[in-house]
Protein backbone atom coordinates (compact mmCIF):
# COMPACT_ATOMS: atom_id res chain seq x y z
CA UNK A 1 0.00 0.00 0.00
CA UNK A 2 2.55 2.87 0.78
CA UNK A 3 4.68 1.80 -2.12
CA UNK A 4 1.42 2.50 -4.25
CA UNK A 5 0.74 5.79 -3.12
CA UNK A 6 4.27 6.75 -3.40
CA UNK A 7 4.26 5.49 -6.50
CA UNK A 8 1.11 7.96 -7.60
CA UNK A 9 2.68 10.53 -5.89
CA UNK A 10 5.81 10.61 -7.84
CA UNK A 11 3.78 10.12 -11.28
CA UNK A 12 1.45 13.11 -10.09
CA UNK A 13 4.59 15.43 -9.14
CA UNK A 14 5.59 14.34 -12.43
CA UNK A 15 3.19 15.41 -14.95
CA UNK A 16 2.50 18.14 -13.26
CA UNK A 17 6.23 19.18 -13.91
CA UNK A 18 6.15 17.99 -17.16
CA UNK A 19 2.70 18.74 -18.93
CA UNK A 20 3.06 22.65 -18.97
CA UNK A 21 6.57 22.53 -20.19
CA UNK A 22 5.85 20.13 -23.33
CA UNK A 23 2.38 22.54 -23.99
CA UNK A 24 4.07 25.85 -23.08
CA UNK A 25 4.61 27.99 -26.46
CA UNK A 26 8.47 28.41 -25.99
CA UNK A 27 8.30 24.44 -26.11
CA UNK A 28 6.69 24.42 -29.31
CA UNK A 29 8.18 27.13 -30.90
CA UNK A 30 11.26 25.47 -31.77
CA UNK A 31 12.99 23.78 -34.55
CA UNK A 32 16.20 22.36 -36.40
CA UNK A 33 17.29 21.09 -39.38
CA UNK A 34 20.75 19.53 -40.95
CA UNK A 35 22.42 18.19 -43.96
CA UNK A 36 25.86 16.37 -44.85
CA UNK A 37 28.02 16.75 -47.81
CA UNK A 38 31.53 14.89 -48.13
CA UNK A 39 34.09 16.08 -45.92
CA UNK A 40 31.65 19.05 -44.27
CA UNK A 41 28.24 19.66 -42.78
CA UNK A 42 25.40 22.35 -41.59
CA UNK A 43 22.73 22.79 -39.37
CA UNK A 44 20.00 25.39 -38.51
CA UNK A 45 18.38 25.75 -34.94
CA UNK A 46 15.90 28.68 -34.53
CA UNK A 47 12.44 29.67 -32.90
CA UNK A 48 10.03 30.55 -34.57
CA UNK A 49 9.09 34.39 -33.67
CA UNK A 50 5.65 34.49 -35.17
CA UNK A 51 4.53 34.23 -38.63
CA UNK A 52 7.00 35.94 -40.33
CA UNK A 53 10.52 35.74 -38.53
CA UNK A 54 12.96 33.28 -36.92
CA UNK A 55 14.47 34.48 -33.89
CA UNK A 56 16.88 33.48 -32.62
CA UNK A 57 18.78 31.62 -35.80
CA UNK A 58 22.14 29.80 -35.64
CA UNK A 59 23.42 28.37 -38.62
CA UNK A 60 26.72 25.89 -37.66
CA UNK A 61 28.78 25.35 -40.54
CA UNK A 62 32.15 22.25 -40.52
CA UNK A 63 35.01 21.15 -42.51
CA UNK A 64 35.56 17.58 -41.70
CA UNK A 65 38.14 17.17 -44.48
CA UNK A 66 41.28 18.73 -45.29
CA UNK A 67 40.39 18.28 -49.07
CA UNK A 68 40.97 22.17 -50.05
CA UNK A 69 37.53 22.44 -49.97
CA UNK A 70 35.22 24.72 -47.49
CA UNK A 71 31.86 24.51 -46.78
CA UNK A 72 29.21 27.10 -47.06
CA UNK A 73 26.17 27.36 -44.97
CA UNK A 74 22.64 29.21 -45.63
CA UNK A 75 19.03 29.28 -44.47
CA UNK A 76 16.15 28.27 -47.63
CA UNK A 77 12.68 29.56 -46.39
CA UNK A 78 9.58 29.43 -48.38
CA UNK A 79 6.69 31.98 -48.08
CA UNK A 80 3.75 29.62 -49.07
CA UNK A 81 4.54 30.84 -53.03
CA UNK A 82 8.35 31.84 -53.18
CA UNK A 83 11.36 29.94 -52.19
CA UNK A 84 14.09 32.85 -50.52
CA UNK A 85 17.94 31.54 -50.68
CA UNK A 86 19.61 33.79 -47.94
CA UNK A 87 23.22 34.80 -48.35
CA UNK A 88 25.58 32.25 -48.18
CA UNK A 89 28.00 31.58 -45.15
CA UNK A 90 30.97 30.51 -45.48
CA UNK A 91 33.05 28.33 -43.17
CA UNK A 92 37.22 29.71 -42.22
CA UNK A 93 38.65 27.05 -40.64
CA UNK A 94 37.29 24.00 -39.23
CA UNK A 95 34.07 25.17 -37.59
CA UNK A 96 32.33 28.49 -37.48
CA UNK A 97 28.78 29.76 -36.12
CA UNK A 98 26.40 32.56 -36.42
CA UNK A 99 23.60 33.68 -34.29
CA UNK A 100 21.50 35.74 -35.93
CA UNK A 101 17.75 36.11 -37.07
CA UNK A 102 15.57 36.05 -40.51
CA UNK A 103 12.62 38.00 -41.14
CA UNK A 104 10.30 38.01 -44.34
CA UNK A 105 7.07 40.21 -44.16
CA UNK A 106 5.89 38.16 -46.93
CA UNK A 107 5.71 35.26 -44.22
CA UNK A 108 7.75 32.14 -43.91
CA UNK A 109 5.79 28.99 -44.12
CA UNK A 110 8.91 26.70 -43.74
CA UNK A 111 12.68 26.80 -43.44
CA UNK A 112 15.41 24.40 -43.70
CA UNK A 113 19.63 24.50 -44.61
CA UNK A 114 21.47 24.11 -47.25
CA UNK A 115 24.94 23.23 -47.09
CA UNK A 116 27.65 23.68 -50.32
CA UNK A 117 30.93 22.83 -51.63
CA UNK A 118 33.10 25.75 -52.17
CA UNK A 119 37.09 26.36 -53.86
CA UNK A 120 37.32 29.63 -52.45
CA UNK A 121 34.15 31.33 -53.98
CA UNK A 122 33.98 29.02 -56.59
CA UNK A 123 31.32 26.22 -56.01
CA UNK A 124 32.64 22.78 -56.47
CA UNK A 125 31.41 20.32 -59.11
CA UNK A 126 33.24 17.25 -58.85
CA UNK A 127 32.36 13.71 -59.35
CA UNK A 128 31.92 11.18 -57.13
CA UNK A 129 31.28 13.21 -54.18
CA UNK A 130 28.36 14.93 -52.63
CA UNK A 131 29.00 19.14 -52.78
CA UNK A 132 25.42 19.95 -52.09
CA UNK A 133 22.53 19.59 -50.42
CA UNK A 134 19.21 20.73 -48.68
CA UNK A 135 18.05 19.84 -45.00
CA UNK A 136 14.21 20.15 -46.29
CA UNK A 137 11.76 22.17 -44.77
CA UNK A 138 10.07 22.42 -41.04
CA UNK A 139 6.85 23.65 -41.09
CA UNK A 140 6.13 26.56 -39.13
CA UNK A 141 3.35 25.90 -36.54
CA UNK A 142 2.52 29.94 -36.38
CA UNK A 143 1.93 30.20 -40.39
Amino acid sequence: MHTRKTGAFVAGALAAVLIPLAASPAAAAGASKSCSVTGASGSASWTWAGRTKLDPLKLKGKDTKADGFHPAIRLVTYTGSKLKHWPWHHVSGSAETWNTSAHDTRGIKHAGVEVQLYNGRTKVNKPGIVVNCYSGGKVNPRY
